[in-house]
């Protein structure tokens, strides 16, 4: 019986521990990128989606608390999605020209309500978690940063393994359907010739998708292709030319006249829920060393050898390394099949002879068996192999 609701996952220890992974991962890149870190509330009432224009486009989509026709007590929604939320960090104080570009990047917990049909596994649900982002900017920046916002995204999915089976699209409003978009013709065709020439200038080959565009802006988005050949949207780089002066986001110019910058909501890696599904197709479970939830598995041949996997653990998890015991009373033919089964990236079988030498005899997965060893190799070569998030 289904007691939470449909499209509300829950992540068992090890998909959790992969998320977290890679969560820290991209906060880690986004700092190294200049990206201010924010923490925003998973709510708001519903004046802020309004000076937004999500109440107006985006309502259906929205979990709403509260009576919208009451007005004599405050309705609140969880929040869909970050942008207006991080707005308010630039609105904190007065800001000058010499304070842009600001990329602020969070790692969201949204709310969509999603029609029962269109929920997925973990790859379309209603509570998701993302590596979004926001850069406010000065119109002479927006080249370069959206190419940096292009670059981090590509990086990205590169280190992971997705980015050759992606593609990009160009997603732009419909002149013929102008209810569902805030601006005007004027600003969405200004929008999107600046956008597109960008794009022509960094050579990205694109699809163009009409009325497919958010509803303040254009934008990129990297569709992936799984498995069965479909396509989803992975990762999306936004340029909006309107919300900041819905919310007065005024900045002083060189010539100390006030002036509305420009912003670009994008992401980095998208949502982690889906891109989880996407790794887990990808590599039939058997996830890169960096990423997978356990990384070593000591399997001790004998009784007496436990306890010296249990030191030789100990320190590998001190060092931040994921590593358990097999202590389980088993033979040991049936431990590295478990492990195998598993897709532990490393198995290390401890008999007496690893005791004596002071030795470890770890094996790949893969069936590869890399001899004995120190442990001080075995562990500089687990560093490597994490360190250089290598594909294997």
């Amino acid at each position: 019986m289904d007691v939470i609701g449909q499209g509300l996952p829950i992540l068992l220890p090890k998909g959790a521990r992969t998320v977290q992974t890679l969560q820290r991962w991209i906060e880690d890149e986004e700092q190294k990128r200049g990206y201010l870190l924010t923490k925003t509330p998973l709510m708001a009432k519903s004046d802020l989606y309004k000076i937004s224009g999500h109440w107006d486009h985006y309502q259906d989509g929205m979990f709403i608390l509260g009576d919208p026709n009451d007005e004599e007590k405050e309705c609140f929604a969880l929040r869909p999605m970050t942008c207006p939320f991080q707005y308010q960090v630039f609105l904190n104080r007065a800001r000058s020209y010499r304070d842009l570009p600001m990329r602020l990047g969070e790692t969201s917990t949204l709310f969509r309500n999603e029609d029962s049909g269109e929920m997925h596994g973990l790859i379309r649900v209603r509570q998701f978690t993302i590596s979004e982002g926001h850069l406010v900017l000065r119109p002479d920046q927006l080249e370069e940063e959206f190419n940096g916002c292009l670059e981090l995204a590509k990086y990205c999915l590169d280190t992971v393994g997705m980015l050759e089976n992606c593609t990009f699209r160009f997603s732009q409003w419909d002149p013929n359907n102008t209810a569902k978009y805030e601006g005007t013709a004027e600003q969405w065709n200004e929008a999107q010739r600046v956008m597109g020439e960008i794009l022509d200038k960094l050579g990205v080959k694109y699809e163009i998708g009409i009325d497919e565009a958010a509803f303040y802006g254009p934008k990129l988005d990297i569709q992936y292709k799984n498995v069965f050949g479909k396509e989803d949207t992975i990762v999306t780089i936004q340029i909006d030319m309107l919300l900041a002066a819905k919310f007065g986001m005024y900045y002083i110019d060189e010539n100390g006249e006030k002036a509305l910058p420009y912003i670009i909501h994008r992401t980095s890696l998208g949502c982690y829920e889906r891109t989880l599904a996407y790794l887990i197709e990808k590599y039939a479970g058997a996830l890169p060393t960096w990423m997978a939830p356990e990384q070593v598995r000591f399997l001790p041949v004998t009784d007496r050898a436990a306890d010296y996997c249990g030191e030789l653990c100990t320190k590998l998890c001190a060092q931040g390394f994921r590593a358990e015991v097999d202590y389980r009373n088993e033979k040991i033919g049936k431990k590295i099949r478990e492990a195998t089964l598993e897709k532990v990236p490393y198995m290390i079988v401890v008999g007496d002879r690893d005791m004596e030498n002071g030795t470890v005899s770890p094996r790949h997965r893969s069936g590869e068996d890399l001899g004995a060893m120190t442990f001080e190799d075995f562990n500089a070569l687990l560093k490597s192999v994490v360190d250089n998030k290598e594909k294997k």
